[in-house]
């Protein structure tokens, strides 16, 4: 029987929160998020593609969610995830007046499917409102997508479930965005990147080193090692102390 783990976090209504930079535009989250005074080390990255959005590919979603961000899912962390977007589209405000914003496809469209999907997967209790993508109830086409999911594909996601706090109502998924300036700049983004790297490495200078996992009782792959020859019986080898 699956064990479900309580969060006493969640349960005060304290969750811890991850953050996300969603590749390749949310890399321009990194350096507002320094100036905020957010280490380096607590920044990981994710890659939902909005090409993946706009050919509605379903599976190709689901499948570039990366293993860090489902675990902390799951935990009830919340997650944030940040993006800058390069197409302006029609928003309606909340005095119901239009206004233009920026909006990644990968953030109203990829990760609202994603949020379904897992709340789905992982058995949560029922949402109390339908899925939507941009105001339009999707709930039948979700649904839809969710009978035609392909088995290697549930599992890999089901994965997870084992380990999703008792507490959990609904994911604690949040998505930050803001318009680009630097659409696909490579250059520029790869300029932050080492920037970041940087940071990083001044902040475990401050923090001092890792552990060496001979302290913890591991050990290093050896990938030069070979394998043992001989017919002699594994349990009667000693073990490497």
């Amino acid at each position: 029987m699956a064990v479900l783990l309580a969060s006493p976090l969640l349960s005060a209504g304290r969750p811890p929160v991850k953050h996300f930079i969603n590749l390749s535009n949310g890399i321009e989250a990194l350096e507002p998020l320094a100036r905020a005074g957010l280490a380096a080390d607590s920044v990981s990255f994710v890659r939902v593609q909005s090409s993946h959005c706009e050919a509605r590919d379903f599976d190709g979603i689901l499948s570039s969610l990366d293993h860090n961000l489902l675990m902390h899912l799951a935990l009830g962390f919340e997650c944030r995830v940040y993006d800058y977007g390069s197409r302006g589209n029609v928003w309606e405000n909340a005095r119901g007046e239009a206004e233009l914003r920026f909006v990644p496809r990968a953030l109203w469209w990829g990760l609202e499917w994603a949020r379904y999907a897992l709340h789905t997967l992982w058995r949560l209790p029922p949402a109390r409102e339908p899925p939507t993508l941009r105001g339009v109830n999707v709930q039948s086409l979700f649904d839809a997508q969710m009978r035609k999911l392909p088995k290697p594909l549930g599992k890999r996601l089901k994965y997870y479930r084992p380990y999703v706090a008792a507490d959990l109502a609904e994911l604690r998924l949040r998505c930050f965005y803001a318009e680009t300036d630097l659409d696909g700049n490579r250059e520029a983004y790869g300029a932050m990147l080492r920037r970041y790297a940087s940071r990083a490495a001044v902040s475990e200078l401050t923090h001092g080193p890792p552990p060496e996992p001979g302290e913890l009782g591991l050990y290093e792959f050896d990938r030069r090692a070979r394998r043992g020859e001989g017919s002699v019986p594994p349990h009667t080898l000693k073990r490497r102390s």
